[in-house]
């Protein structure tokens, strides 16, 4: 019994398919010596990470996603909360084991996905079959297979390297491309040829620099070398014409002559080839070229573009095939569930950001608080007005619309007798704008009286803090759909919608009378706003 079965008590393999191998595909042909590529160089997932666009897109990509935090949350009917009191929270969002942070173990997991196809992590738990932590396996030792009908997950990562099989309840399991659902297949050996040729590349370079930027030639001599002669002589001219002697003259003896045999680098397209593979490369992993660092065709209008289809068909397959894995494994039969947070990498820069937030919060979408965390600062009281929500009253429904009945008198005549039928619209109108300003506070008359309510003190300065600024948004509403240009309040008026709140006795407010006590002080304000702004009763 190994490591795995001794500690968390899992069956040993038997295996009924020998014709199945225990690992995958290119851990054999690399063993065997196979996996060669047509540009005649061996590749393998290693070897490919050496080829400079390969560790780029891969470090990219397990960064990104590595980089953005992961939350839990829980359901309910209306949509869900943050849920960062459930016991897998600092398991997800902080460290999954003793020994690594969120971001290398997420990094470490997605960077074995990218390049075998699979990436696996153990799923510990306690006696109450809890998960307690998670721990990375190697996805080159380590793969899903059918045994006896039932699906495992088989592994030789063990100390003497005996396969063992773990239940999959136990194992979180990030495929990538599959063609069985079992196993996700590796893009190196699948695309092999591309990387093959990208490495052949790199490596005509690397020689071609390495004797000075110039290829081999044919040494002639006029009489038969002996092989010792020969051996001496080869040996002499490659440490000559190599290295650091790469340029340097070339002494020949015994009438030798030297033929230099030229191949111009554009002629074998040496850089056209390069940057094809770059882009094929790019390709198959999805990422777009300026994440390389090649900008030769980005530029600022289309960058921003690129980057939003880089999370949107790159980032988001792979974070939904870890967030459903994560739900089935951990999560399963209960309210909670765990997500990437994508803010972070969508914010665009400060303007568009305040711009995007300001259109929220006219609309009631987010209040002052909500606007301050997404700029990452703290948020304020109540009091200021911190988790107070506002509207533009001027958007409103037009069935309200529908049924008013403006004037159709021509205003412009000062000899113009007085209609009774206008002062009637006049007044029904009246009634209209009260009734679409007392509906669009009536709510936050309703939060504002529910805070005072529940508070022991119940004196001047508290209930101005509360009501003023809300009450000052009433009069510059009322303003805006009376007069044009919106003009603001002047410091008399601000007084004395001050002095009105000072008024106001909060001393006999009940708390199981809220919304009675909200509408009647959302009527009693338009009331005293009327009298503040226009100097009339409405």
């Amino acid at each position: 019994m190994g490591l795995l079965t001794s500690k968390l008590g899992i069956h040993a393999l038997s295996i009924e398919d020998p014709a199945q191998p225990l690992q995958p595909y290119s851990v054999l042909f690399e063993s065997l010596g196979l996996g060669q590529s047509d540009a005649g160089v061996l590749i393998n997932e290693k070897q490919a990470l050496a080829i400079s666009t390969v560790f780029s897109c891969v470090k990219v990509i397990s960064e990104d996603i590595a980089s953005m935090p992961h939350e839990v949350y829980q359901s309910i009917e209306n949509g869900r909360i943050a849920a960062r009191f459930h016991r897998l929270y600092p398991i997800l969002h902080d460290a999954p084991n003793d020994h690594s942070t969120a971001a290398t173990f997420w990094q470490t997991l997605y960077a074995w996905a990218l390049l075998w196809g699979n990436g696996f992590a153990l799923i510990e738990r306690d006696k109450a079959t809890r998960a307690k932590s998670l721990r990375i396996m190697p996805g080159d030792k380590t793969r899903m297979m059918v045994v006896d009908g039932k699906v495992w997950c088989v592994t030789t990562a063990t100390p003497n390297g005996t396969p063992e099989a773990i239940d999959p309840f136990d194992v979180l399991h990030l495929p990538g491309m599959s063609l069985d659902g079992l196993n996700g297949i590796s893009p190196i050996q699948t695309c092999k040829n591309a990387f093959g040729l990208s490495k052949a590349a790199e490596k005509f370079g690397a020689q071609l620099f390495g004797n000075g930027a110039r290829t081999s030639g044919i040494l002639t001599h006029p009489n038969t070398l002996g092989t010792e002669a020969y051996e001496n002589l080869k040996k002499s001219i490659k440490e000559r014409l190599s290295g650091q002697n790469a340029l340097s003259p070339l002494i020949l003896e015994e009438g030798m002559t030297w033929n230099q045999i030229s191949i111009n680098p554009d002629d074998a397209q040496f850089l056209q080839t390069r940057k094809f593979q770059r882009s094929e490369i790019c390709a198959i992993f999805r990422v777009p070229l300026h994440k390389v660092q090649d900008l030769e065709r980005s530029t600022n209008n289309n960058i921003e573009q690129q980057a939003l289809e880089y999370h949107q068909s790159t980032l988001v397959p792979w974070c939904v095939r870890l967030e459903q894995e994560i739900r089935r494994k951990l999560f399963a039969g209960t309210p909670f569930f765990s997500e990437f947070d994508m803010r972070g990498l969508l914010r665009g820069d400060f303007k568009s950001r305040q711009e995007g937030n300001a259109i929220q919060r006219a609309n009631g979408i987010i209040d002052t608080n909500e606007w301050r965390a997404s700029e990452g600062m703290n948020p304020i009281s109540d009091e200021d007005g911190g988790s107070t929500r506002i509207v533009q009253v001027n958007m409103v429904d037009l069935k309200q619309i529908a049924t008013g009945n403006p004037s159709t008198s021509d205003t412009n005549d000062p000899d113009a007798e007085p209609d009774p039928m206008e002062a009637q619209e006049e007044g029904h109108n009246s009634i209209l704008k009260r009734d679409r300003i007392v509906s669009v506070y009536r709510r936050l008359f309703r939060d504002a009286v529910g805070r005072i309510a529940h508070r022991q003190v119940r004196d001047g300065k508290t209930i101005c803090a509360v009501m003023v600024p809300m009450i000052s948004s009433m009069a510059e509403a009322m303003y805006s759909m009376e007069l044009p240009g919106k003009p603001q309040l002047s410091e008399s008026q601000k007084a004395m919608i001050s002095a009105h709140c000072q008024a106001i006795d909060a001393s006999n407010w009940n708390k199981s009378s809220v919304a009675g006590l909200a509408e009647e002080q959302a009527q009693h304000a338009y009331e005293v706003l009327s009298w503040i702004l226009f100097g009339r009763k409405n």
